[in-house]
């Protein structure tokens, strides 16, 4: 658990570093947009900008007014020779009255068009200059576009190292938080055990006490060298988190709960294993006494034959 928690918090930083030099990247292209707009585009657009304020000034609107009247006297002066070559050439005299007429009837429309000419160049300038500054609005709602975008893509690199270096830390924190856990969990089941030896060791120092025949009855017999043949003894280490963790003699609770027909197989009552353990060995001192005593009566014979 210590590994994965290591593992998932050096992920967390190896994420932030990464998308740390993807932020520095995106920062120097927005870095690189933002000179160059500065430095190229922002002279074209301010050129713009100052022309689109001036564009329908008094003096360009007469420009153009006087440039479509030179149009319209032109097309008109290019109308009239001609006419007065079709006429000569239908044998119809310049000098005549009649052309005379005709002559000032066109002049006439062509003061008419030279006017209309000349206010429709006006009108056409003044549009010119609306679209114009129409362009120079819609440049200023675009400035620094690019830039912008950049600085976004640094932001979210950013933002997204950062949370996933933060993914690991917490990570590794519940890791280690359930490292924690369980190493409280076996504590605990350590501390139950030795709390139930100390227990056991009580009930055994108490039952020092009130032990006289005087509280007890249903007295019997017991087999207690019997019982202690049929138990294996042995050394053995409680396992991790069990009793008290160490290493001991003695028998088991299966096998001393189905010799002695005490116990549920899982714990071994103290006072019972005591009193088995002095039955057994009162049992065989009585062996060994009549084992003695029978040697004795043997050697009595014939120690008196050989005094004889």
């Amino acid at each position: 658990m210590g590994i994965a928690a290591k593992m998932s918090a050096e992920t967390g930083r190896e994420m932030l570093a990464w998308m740390q030099q993807q932020a520095t990247t995106t920062n120097r292209w927005a870095d690189e947009d933002r000179t160059r707009q500065q430095r190229v585009f922002v002279p074209l657009q301010d050129q713009y900008i100052a022309e689109a304020q001036t564009w329908d000034s008094p003096a360009r609107q007469q420009q153009a007014a006087r440039e479509s009247v030179a149009d319209v006297q032109l097309a008109s002066s290019q109308a009239q020779d001609q006419q007065r070559r079709a006429a000569m050439a239908m044998g119809v005299s310049p000098d005549s009255g009649r052309f005379a007429e005709a002559s000032r009837t066109q002049g006439n429309a062509v003061a008419l068009a030279s006017a209309g000419a000349a206010n429709t160049a006006r009108r056409n300038v003044m549009q010119e200059a609306e679209a114009k500054r129409a362009n120079a609005i819609n440049m200023g709602s675009g400035l620094a576009v690019n830039p912008a975008t950049s600085m976004g893509l640094s932001n979210g690199a950013s933002q997204a190292g950062f949370s996933g270096a933060m993914s690991g830390y917490g990570q590794q924190a519940n890791i280690l938080n359930q490292d924690h856990q369980n190493r409280m969990q076996a504590w605990q089941a350590n501390q139950q055990g030795i709390g139930g030896v100390l227990g056991a060791l009580g009930t055994l120092a108490g039952a020092f006490i009130p032990s006289s025949k005087e509280i007890k009855h249903d007295k019997q017999a017991f087999d207690s060298l019997g019982a202690i043949r049929k138990m294996p003894v042995e050394k053995w280490t409680y396992n991790e988190g069990a009793g008290d963790g160490g290493t001991h003699v003695g028998p088991y609770a299966e096998d001393f709960a189905a010799a002695t027909g005490k116990g549920d197989g899982t714990a071994i009552d103290p006072i019972t294993m005591m009193g088995v353990t002095m039955g057994a060995v009162r049992q065989l001192d009585a062996k060994v006494e009549k084992l003695t005593q029978t040697l004795g009566a043997k050697r009595r014979p014939s120690e008196a034959r050989a005094a004889a």
